[in-house]
């Protein structure tokens, strides 16, 4: 067995990179300059504090929990794999909750258990494209999620001027500190309209990530993503 691997089996290494992450956010939040774009529609839904699912990409993941701005509790969906467990520590370190579960483990159950979240008045955070992508390709499952529950989708990408972009499949982002970085938010995807099939809203919302991310890493002098710029 690796030592990555035993490493990965220990659950005091796995409590410390949590600690960690958390710190290495907190430091990239403080000394970067963070501007956000697409308030006009962001900040409506929060302050009326509506249910809601908010996505993004896998690989965009790191300083979404510095994005959430509702009153409401945001509970975010994590893989149940025991790597899961880094990130649902660090999540609770934000404050918020976490559902365990995905498109390939778990994956009913989390469905049940956020449907009844947002039935309680409170949000969900999803990336479509996880845990093992395509790399930004939505799973309809976000979409069936939305309409039982009778809720609308929040879509946000995020990019800054300092940072690199791994070698994994979801091409994930990791800011560097001392850099200015943006939030992007869209307009709310109506996931109940009804003249619209899952179909189409999936397509709906693949362009408005890509659309956001791309915008976002425009913003900040990034490379452009190949798959960013092709139509899904």
């Amino acid at each position: 067995m690796s030592l990555l691997k035993k490493l990965r089996k220990s659950r005091a290494i796995r409590r410390l990179a949590s600690f960690f992450i958390t710190q290495y956010v907190k430091l990239v939040w403080l000394t970067s300059r963070w501007e956000i774009l697409g308030k006009e529609y962001s900040a409506p839904q929060w302050r009326q504090t509506k249910p809601m699912i908010t996505c993004f990409w896998h690989g965009r993941l790191l300083m979404m929990f510095k994005a959430w701005g509702g009153q409401n509790k945001l509970h975010m969906l994590i893989s149940s794999h025991p790597d899961g467990e880094i990130i649902a520590r660090t999540t609770q370190s934000f404050g918020y909750g976490w559902i365990a579960g995905s498109s390939t483990r778990g994956g009913q159950k989390a469905f049940l258990k956020i449907v009844k979240v947002l039935k309680n008045g409170e949000a969900v955070g999803v990336t479509p494209d996880g845990p093992r992508g395509p790399r930004y390709q939505a799973n309809p499952g976000v979409i069936q999620m939305a309409r039982l529950a009778g809720v609308d989708i929040l879509p946000v990408s995020y990019s800054s001027t300092r940072g690199i972009f791994m070698k994994s499949w979801d091409r994930f982002f990791l800011p560097f500190p001392f850099g200015r970085g943006v939030f992007v938010f869209g307009p709310m995807i109506e996931a109940t309209d009804s003249s619209k099939s899952e179909e189409e809203l999936c397509e709906v919302l693949n362009k408005s990530l890509r659309d956001l991310t791309r915008k976002a890493d425009l913003h900040c002098g990034q490379e452009i993503d190949t798959l960013l710029k092709e139509e899904p």
